[in-house]
């Protein structure tokens, strides 16, 4: 199977945006202090989605638990953008078979 097969599959957009919804949901809650400095009074719904990127990446290193060494997966990013600016970024990464395995949000 093809990458693009992959995407078309899953659903990576409707994949991204879940998880990312759960992370934002969590981030106010348990960061609030961050959370309102980053996103100063802006309303989740007046933020725009940008699906940024999507790649397939083959990472060695020797501690990898893989037979070969290396760690395979997919990582999607989407860009936040309010009034015409992109602020900040969330990078989600799924193993091969589509399970979530770690996400991270930065400002940009």
């Amino acid at each position: 199977m093809n990458l693009e097969e992959w995407l078309s599959k899953r659903d990576i957009k409707e994949m991204v945006l879940k998880n990312y919804k759960n992370y934002i949901f969590y981030y106010e809650r348990e960061e609030s202090e961050e959370y309102n400095e980053i996103f100063c009074g802006k309303k989740q719904s007046d933020i725009k989605i940008i699906f940024h990127s999507v790649a397939y990446v083959i990472n060695t290193w020797q501690d990898y638990d893989t037979d070969d060494g290396t760690y395979k997966y997919i990582l999607a990013k989407i860009r936040l953008e309010y009034n015409d600016e992109e602020f900040a970024e969330y990078e989600v990464i799924y193993g091969l078979d589509g399970e979530y395995h770690d996400d991270y949000f930065r400002v940009i």
